[in-house]
């Protein structure tokens, strides 16, 4: 079944009655479901652009914040 991401009701309804799910979490399964891999794509960019974390810079800031400045310190002075 080839489908895109505006043909997500049709698969929703295929996997509405799917145990173990709230609902929002089905019409997110039906979605990715849906989606064309360009779509997919650009979902998942959108999901990292939304917290900052899309880009050169963005993954370097990243980085920095996910270590405290002490730790990077004493790294730096062991070499």
């Amino acid at each position: 079944m080839k489908t895109s991401l505006k043909d997500w009701p049709k698969v929703y309804e295929r996997i509405k009655r799917i145990r173990g799910l709230d609902e929002h979490e089905k019409i997110l399964y039906a979605r990715s479901l849906a989606a064309t891999p360009e779509e997919r794509w650009q979902m998942n960019e959108t999901y990292l652009r939304s917290f900052g974390l899309w880009g050169r810079s963005a993954l370097k800031k990243f980085a920095f914040e996910a270590y405290p400045r002490e730790r990077l310190r004493r790294f730096a002075q062991c070499r």
